[in-house]
């Protein structure tokens, strides 16, 4: 063997080493504690084990960074689908990417933790109870698979422990959480709930209302989850001030967010929206976030409120960064704030006046297919040139509940259309700029006013001068037409001289063929044929009839009233045929 060749080999044998996968992660179910063959970054399924205190399962994912020779905290996720279903899959495959590809994920493996993610349902028929969040009527459910989830989550957390002690792991008894939206509301609520259980939290986009710390103010009783008034309600004891105070916590905020959860009725009772109102402040951002970091401020001294300059309700990865930092910071007896990253200053602005610069129908090839693909019939997109930049689709709420709703499609020689609030239904946005527009969804009488290929023009019937809709010049609605409706217009278009027919059916089809000579229509020949049997045939009665200006479409229809048939149009072909 030469040299070289042995070389080649050689380097080769190297490569493979250098680039052989490791091990593959694997999804691991089980339903008993016991030693499991871990191959590192696996995703653990635990079945529900009702006779432990949990009805529902979770999941539990193992970095390979893990250190077996060193003590670790759990990292808890509780888990946030965004929206109401009584599916459960809906909410375990949720659980599932949030544990596998999502940002807790991230924050797992750069802390070198295990990360626990419940799979806890938010149900459509008991849509009060915001279960996502932990809230009030989460709380109260005294009965069946939803009673207190808290303390499901607790009995998961133990049995998680025992579960990563059992195949080697050193596993401390108190755990971090962390939460966004929902899941931080529930990751705060827990933690005033169980402050021995929790070693330290990070919450973000928190509605500007995180749990207070404080039974009452501005003469206004706060029960919990507001303040702490009835806490022990759900505790069976006195609240745990000190235990609190004792729990370093990162409240974080984007100065940008408008997500305020106060209109919501799943999220707040119409009380406990009075009472926020009034005891803090209406408005969100940054009126009620600033009097709520000050009271943590003064009632807990271990706890961050950071509120991050171009930042609407969302992670970025910088605040992922500080997260770990501050979980890193805080994993010792002692607490300690960390420096948050400094984003840009952003002003926030609101859209005031909103220039439409187009109206699109389903199958534009203008829209994102994102959208477009799930357009529905009836409904109609109103596109719009503003966006603010660094804000979210938040904007495009307050513009639609600051303008209206409220149009005019109008079309000489037809009837208007009249637009309300009755037709919004919501908005679409891409989040750059490039696209964003406002659903508009007509009923079946409006849909039946529209002719379809008339263009029609959208009119604001504006009752706002400070927020406004204009309409771009040469902005047009039109109901793209059926091949039909585009067949018989042709037909219609076509007004041979004085008509004369004194014919049997059959010649009567050759003489309407005849009128269409050479007629295409989308590259092909207009025809007509005649499918009736025969026998049917044959007793026809003669067509007999003579005028002037008719058009072919008016022709058509007088032979088949005269012959008691119907017609049917595929493509460019229209077939007489026998009546069913």
């Amino acid at each position: 063997m030469s040299r070289q060749l042995k070389f080649l080999m050689l380097f080769l044998s190297l490569i493979t080493l250098i680039y052989l996968p490791a091990a593959a992660a694997q999804e691991i179910v089980i339903s008993e504690i016991g030693k499991l063959s871990l191959s590192g970054n696996d995703v653990i399924e635990v079945k529900p084990d009702s006779a432990r205190g949990f009805n529902f399962s979770y999941f539990l994912f193992i970095p390979d960074s893990v250190d077996k020779n060193r003590q670790t905290y759990i990292l808890i996720e509780p888990n946030n689908t965004g929206s109401a279903s009584d599916d459960l899959e809906v909410h375990r495959q949720k659980a599932l990417n949030l544990i596998t590809s999502s940002y807790p994920n991230r924050i797992a493996r750069k802390l070198n933790v295990p990360l626990l993610v419940p799979t806890f349902p938010r149900p459509r028929t008991n849509w009060q109870a915001y279960t996502h969040s932990l809230d009030r009527d989460t709380l109260e459910i005294n009965e069946g698979q939803l009673k207190r989830l808290d303390l499901q989550l607790a009995t998961m957390m133990d049995h998680a422990i025992e579960l990563l002690r059992a195949n080697g792991f050193k596993v401390h008894d108190k755990v971090f959480m962390h939460g966004f939206s929902a899941s931080a509301k529930f990751c705060m609520r827990f933690t005033f709930l169980h402050p021995e259980r929790v070693k330290a939290i990070a919450a973000g986009g928190v509605n500007g209302i995180p749990t207070l710390p404080v039974k009452e103010r501005n003469g206004y009783t706060l029960p919990f989850p507001i303040g702490i008034a009835d806490i022990d309600k759900f505790t069976g004891r006195p609240f745990d001030e000190e235990a609190v105070r004792q729990v370093p916590q990162y409240i974080y905020m984007g100065y940008l967010d408008r997500n305020d959860t106060l209109p919501s009725r799943d999220a707040w009772s119409e009380d406990e929206a009075y009472i926020i109102s009034n005891a803090t402040a209406e408005t969100m951002m940054p009126d009620r976030w600033k009097i709520c970091r000050d009271i943590y401020k003064e009632k807990l001294p271990r706890a961050q409120c950071v509120t991050y300059n171009g930042v609407a309700h969302g992670i970025k990865d910088e605040m992922l960064d500080d997260i770990v930092k501050f979980f890193a910071a805080n994993s010792g007896d002692s607490y300690a704030a960390i420096g948050p990253h400094e984003y840009p200053f952003v002003e926030f602005r609101q859209i005031r006046q909103a220039h439409v610069n187009a109206i699109y129908t389903k199958g534009d090839s203008r829209l994102p297919e994102f959208v477009g693909k799930y357009l529905r019939e009836r409904t109609y997109l109103i596109g719009i040139e503003e966006w603010m930049e660094g804000q979210d689709h938040r904007q495009l709420d307050d513009f639609y509940k600051n303008a209206g709703f409220s149009f005019r499609l109008c079309a000489e020689g037809h009837p208007d259309i009249t637009i309300t609030a009755n037709n919004y239904g919501g908005n679409s946005s891409m989040g750059s700029g490039d696209f964003q527009a406002f659903y508009m969804k007509l009923d079946e009488d409006q849909q039946n006013a529209l002719v379809p290929g008339v263009a029609y023009t959208l009119k604001p019937e504006n009752k706002n001068d400070e927020y406004f809709w204009t309409v771009n010049d040469g902005v047009m609605l039109a109901v793209p037409m059926s091949y039909d409706d585009i067949v018989l217009e042709k037909l219609d278009n076509i007004r041979p001289p004085d008509i004369q027919i004194d014919a049997d059916i059959t010649s009567a089809v050759n003489f309407l063929q005849q009128l269409v000579s050479g007629i295409e229509c989308n590259g092909k020949q207009i025809r007509f044929l005649l499918t009736a049997e025969p026998d049917e045939i044959a007793k026809v009665p003669k067509i007999s009839f003579s005028g002037k200006g008719l058009s072919v479409k008016e022709i058509l229809l007088i032979i088949c009233n005269r012959a008691s048939l119907d017609y049917r149009i595929e493509e460019t072909t229209i077939y007489l045929e026998n009546k069913k």
